[in-house]
């Protein structure tokens, strides 16, 4: 009787285990739906003529999450805003709506995990090109030329790679042709079921093809941030039937008091 009792014992420790085990995977928040993402990086960037100045860049995007326990594919479902603060009013830089409706982020996979009460979100490093196509798009050396084959155009305005408008002490109008390779990763927290909040991690890789005039050929990388929080991300759940105004409204507040340089929207 007192084997049977041990292993009756036995057989409901394993039995509560799994029960247990199982109960964690349906305990991960559902993140599930419609996102509106706002994004900030940056950096340092030489100014002509000024030196070094701080660079900043606004995003706002739509985002469709599916969820598999804690596996997550996050997609972009349309870019609406994308702004720039050169750290001076003498340079303001944009893209055009074209650009902003090719460009998506993702498909990107991440995971949920846990510390302590913590419910933490990871998206590995991925990688984005902007105006060309690599065989190999993690190694292979951007172009350097607009006549390689490998530029695209992908904004669509009869110039190489993407175009960068450029505008000088406010009233000297140029333009810029580039071709990027963007290296980003995440890492956040769940505050709840409509929040997450994080920073990231990124690098910018950045080739001139050419220019309206000489004065225009500005450099576009530059030195990384060292305060790892001046880069950072939020998710805030939506509908999915907002408008681009109404999810700059949702960031109005990160938005103020920041520099209105560039500013673009679409969708």
């Amino acid at each position: 009787m007192k084997k049977w009792a041990i292993l009756a014992v036995v057989f409901a420790v394993v039995f509560l285990s799994f029960s247990l085990l199982a109960g964690e995977k349906l305990e991960w928040p559902d993140l599930a739906g419609q996102w509106a993402l706002f994004q900030v990086v940056s950096d340092y960037w030489e100014a002509p003529l000024l030196g070094e100045r701080p660079r900043r860049i606004y995003q706002i995007a739509k985002i469709a999450i599916a969820q598999d326990g804690p596996d997550l594919v996050l997609r972009s479902e349309g870019i609406c805003l994308m702004k720039f603060d050169m750290g001076t009013s003498m340079v303001r830089l944009s893209v055009s709506p074209e650009f902003l409706k090719v460009a998506h982020i993702g498909p990107l996979r991440g995971s949920l995990s846990r510390e302590g009460d913590e419910v933490l979100l990871k998206i590995p490093t991925f990688t984005v090109l902007n105006g060309v196509r690599l065989a190999e798009p993690e190694t292979e050396p951007l172009p350097t030329s607009p006549e390689d084959p490998r530029v695209v155009d992908i904004d669509g305005d009869g110039k190489p790679g993407f175009t960068v408008y450029v505008r000088i002490l406010g009233f000297i109008p140029g333009e810029t042709y580039v071709v990027q390779r963007l290296r980003q990763e995440y890492h956040g927290r769940v505050w709840g079921p409509d929040l997450v909040r994080g920073v990231i991690a990124w690098e910018d890789e950045q080739v001139t093809l050419g220019a309206s005039g000489s004065f225009f050929l500005i450099s576009g990388r530059g030195r990384p941030d060292p305060d790892p929080n001046h880069s950072f991300f939020i998710l805030r759940r939506i509908t999915g039937t907002e408008t681009c105004d109404e999810l700059i409204g949702l960031f109005q507040e990160e938005l103020e008091g920041q520099a209105s340089f560039g500013m673009v929207n679409c969708l």
